[in-house]
């Protein structure tokens, strides 16, 4: 028994020093972290940065953050941030979003507030730790931005996984449930009379390609990865009592504009076109015939037509419904 004793106190001996070891060193990265971002132009402070959870887990807390990049556009505060890791799977990571977050964008200030927002992010482990997987979670997401307005989110689940075709290539996944949009974006969709209340469902999946791999070098040089072009596998609305399905596939064009297509299969059609015929710039005579080919083409049925973007202008068929999309990154 006494040398069973003995291996039982020297393995918690040597794991306690492993764990000590380790939340040293998650420590000296995260204020290395910082620091590089100073270095860099950006402005990087934390009220307080610790490191508990033993003897399994390094659980990293940031409290006052306040991060902003050098040009000053984009910004992030947060009562605290917090970042788990099991001390024997290191290239796993959860992080989670506690209390009031503030997103400082070029469009506006936002605030989220939610009951439950958390990620899991697992990378490779090579040198530059390319992201293999990014899945974030919510649950009563609240949202206020200074250009929309307060919209909320009951549940939310999103994944961006690395594709096993190209170092470059991400599988995009996105449900939502139980939205309320802004009253902003239902005041311009017919004052509410079309479309109000809650969309009941949100379903998106799309594969993105990217300029380069999505890894720990993408924000030290000031230019992320951005996707080049986009292949959206049918995907889902429900809204309404209208039901909305879209694919295609999009990238950017030498002018700067959305090239590419989108194919729609909308049951109960109507209160959608309504939306459209307040959007768009037709004439009258334009939407009526516009009206009339949709009505024909439904034949009282699933309404399925296919916008084209090509050199700056969006058309269904042979109308110019307006211009194409500018390409937004």
């Amino acid at each position: 028994m006494k040398w069973m004793f003995k291996f039982v106190f020297l393995a918690a001996a040597l794991w306690s020093g492993y764990w000590f070891y380790g939340a040293k060193a998650q420590e000296k990265i995260y204020a290395q972290v910082l620091a590089e971002s100073r270095d860099q132009g950006w402005t990087a402070e934390s009220r307080h940065l610790g490191v508990t959870g033993f003897p399994n887990r390094f659980d990293t807390t940031l409290t006052g953050l306040n991060f902003r990049d050098p040009s000053g556009r984009w910004g992030w505060r947060g009562e605290a941030f917090e970042i788990k890791t099991l001390s024997y799977t290191p290239n796993h990571i959860i992080m989670a979003w506690p209390g009031e977050q503030v997103l400082d964008t070029p469009e506006g200030q936002a605030t989220i507030n939610a009951g439950l927002l958390r990620a899991s992010l697992v990378v490779s482990p090579s040198i530059n730790l390319p992201l293999s997987r990014l899945q974030i979670e919510g649950e009563a997401v609240a949202l206020d931005g200074a250009r929309f307005g307060p919209a909320n989110i009951g549940q939310l689940n999103a994944a961006l996984f690395q594709d096993e075709t190209g170092a470059t290539r991400y599988h995009l996944g996105i449900e939502l449930a139980n939205v309320t949009p802004p009253r902003s974006l239902t005041s311009r969709l017919g004052g509410g009379n079309i479309f109000s209340g809650m969309i009941e469902s949100i379903r998106l999946s799309a594969y993105l390609d990217f300029d380069r791999e999505i890894d720990r070098l993408a924000l030290k040089n000031g230019h992320p990865p951005r996707p080049v072009s986009a292949s959206i596998e049918p995907s889902r609305m429900v809204w309404g009592g209208s039901e909305l399905m879209v694919s295609g596939a999009l990238s950017k064009g030498a002018n700067g504009y959305v090239e590419g297509h989108l194919a729609f299969d909308v049951k109960n059609w109507q209160p959608l076109y309504e939306v459209f015929r307040q959007a768009s710039h037709l004439s009258t005579t334009e939407l009526i015939t516009l009206k009339r080919a949709l009505d024909g083409a439904s034949g009282g049925a699933n309404l399925r037509f296919t916008i084209n973007f090509e050199n700056g202008e969006s058309r269904i068929g042979p109308f110019t419904i307006g211009p194409a999309p500018v390409y937004p990154l």
